[in-house]
């Protein structure tokens, strides 16, 4: 090897010496880029370093994160909020709203420039630090990334049950958006409140939405295989808070409705978790591409049927086609995640049962070998 010299200590352990520009020498195209920088062998790894890595990582990835979780429903209900007030000017209000959404946006999308596409080229880390970040990532089997788009691949995505099953956890429960989230203000007012105070009422709803995202973030960190646990156990709150809204008095400011419409944003952690569980069981590069593809695609199918659900003749009635459809929906998620549970259970267990070497492990790591392919693959339940 040109670029890393593997050379075994007295202990039998390989360390490698880094004596040219790292990650330069030539890999197969069909390989994962990891392979070209830390090759086959896995490296000891020093605590500090790994930790100071880690660091810089969140410290890059934390500000999106912020952005995409409830945080951006506080940030948006009061700049929306502030936007109302506005009485002079040449624009309307929503016009004003509109400019600065799009200039958000913009500058957003220029940051996205900045992301890396993968640990191997992350500029902001050193190129010792890019070998940590990269060796992190062996034992879970993924890979970081590989340029060549596999047929086999994308078939065995197609075949796959545990593509489907995201899919539908996917579509099923974020219908709640296009259909509550969306509308959130309109039906707010419904119970006597003003349209401002409406939108100042998504506060609760974007601050239970950030705050379990992050719990569910940490315990999943902490407690290995607790991800479909805790995406069942958000996935309650939220059938309860429909049911509270549903059957509750629509008086004059009514608190229930409120209470209700409030604790739905445990739909954001659920979201969340769906996200994490389908991205973190599947492997090769145009695998996770697909996984991916598929998610967004459910996504989108969420948000389109999920409007449909509301029938304003029906408003009388509490929107009962609404809240029935929503409450079956998240029915439908948590069977799909309990299935789900199940056979990535039963697939560990077999697979625990195989005779395996463990230097194998470390050599296939960055094959871009798929989940199924590779047998030192894990499932995360």
């Amino acid at each position: 090897m040109d670029a890393h010299q593997v050379q075994v200590d007295e202990k039998g352990e390989a360390s490698v010496a880094r004596d040219v520009e790292y990650g330069v020498h030539h890999i197969s195209p069909d390989k994962d880029a990891a392979a070209a920088l830390v090759g086959e062998h896995a490296h000891a790894i020093d605590p500090v370093l790994e930790a100071r890595v880690v660091r810089k990582i969140d410290l890059f990835l934390i500000p999106a994160m912020l952005v995409g979780t409830g945080w951006f429903t506080i940030i948006g209900s009061g700049i929306s909020y502030g936007f109302g007030e506005i009485n002079s000017g040449s624009l309307k209000r929503w016009q004003y709203l509109y400019l600065l959404a799009g200039s958000l946006t913009i500058i957003f999308g220029m940051w996205c420039f900045a992301v890396p596409n993968s640990p191997v080229s992350a500029w902001f880390l050193s190129p010792e630090q890019r070998i940590v970040a990269v060796e992190r990532l062996r034992k879970g089997q993924t890979g970081v990334r590989c340029q060549t788009i596999k047929g086999s691949q994308i078939r065995e995505a197609f075949f796959d049950v545990k593509v489907w099953l995201i899919a539908l956890m996917m579509c099923s429960a974020y219908t709640i958006n296009g259909a509550v989230s969306g509308f959130g203000p309109l039906i707010v007012s419904t119970f006597g409140w003003t349209p401002l105070d409406s939108i100042l009422l998504q506060f609760p709803l974007g601050g239970i939405t950030t705050i379990f995202i992050l719990v569910c973030g940490y315990l999943s960190a902490k407690i290995p295989n607790i991800r479909i646990i805790l995406l069942v156990l958000c996935c309650l709150p939220v059938i309860a808070g429909m049911a509270m809204i549903w059957k509750s008095t629509w008086s004059y400011h009514a608190a229930a409705p409120v209470v209700g419409y409030s604790i739905i944003g445990f739909f954001g952690p659920v979201v969340s978790l769906i996200i994490t569980v389908g991205m973190a069981n599947v492997a090769g590069a145009t695998k996770k591409s697909v996984m991916a593809g598929t998610i967004f695609v459910a996504y989108c199918v969420g948000n389109i049927i999920g409007p449909q659900l509301i029938k304003s003749k029906t408003k009388a009635q509490h929107y009962p086609t609404l809240w029935t459809g929503l409450i079956i929906c998240y029915c439908i998620t948590i069977a799909s995640s309990i299935t789900l549970y199940f056979i990535l259970k039963r697939e560990n267990t077999r697979r625990d049962a195989l005779q395996l070497s463990e230097e194998d492990r470390d050599r296939h790591a960055f094959d871009d070998l798929t989940d199924k392919q590779n047998p030192y693959f894990r499932y995360a339940l």
